[in-house]
């Protein structure tokens, strides 16, 4: 059951993450067009869904970290990577690559989403180490 509600919370947070960025981005198209950005045949709802699959892409495999198998290099190599393939296959069913805009809004799409995750990653992982030193420290200073 524990293990049940960590995933739980791992899915929540991903997925709110992931909407949270969809929302962002999608009020700056709006604002970007003079509030005329419009969705057809069902976008909105495909890219909602997209961004469902992407928090669980993003979300599922941080069980890595709690591996003692594997080390904490290749957890994230694997976190990142099957975030990423997930990501980027959701986002070219949606559309979310402007493919139509060429090669340069492509790559700039591509390289900030990669920026984007990786600073994400790192906002988590200090987050996580800050605490792993706080509890440690609270362990030392009971054990005097």
């Amino acid at each position: 059951m524990k293990m049940f509600k960590e995933i739980m919370k791992r899915v929540f947070i991903s997925i709110a993450m992931s909407f949270i960025i969809f929302i962002v981005i999608g009020i700056m198209f709006d604002i970007k067009d003079g509030g005329n950005f419009t969705l057809t045949d069902y976008g909105f709802t495909k890219m909602a869904l997209a961004c469902v699959v992407t928090g669980l892409g993003f979300g599922v495999p941080t069980l890595l970290y709690n591996s003692d198998r594997i080390s904490p290099t290749l957890a994230s190599l694997v976190h990142l990577g099957i975030g990423f393939a997930i990501y980027f296959a959701a986002a070219s069913f949606v559309g979310w690559i402007p493919v139509e805009r060429g090669i340069t809004a492509c790559v700039i799409t591509v390289v900030s989403v990669i920026v984007i995750g990786l600073i994400i990653w790192i906002c988590f992982m200090k987050y996580n180490k800050n605490l792993a030193e706080k509890m440690n420290k609270a362990i030392g200073e009971k054990q005097r």
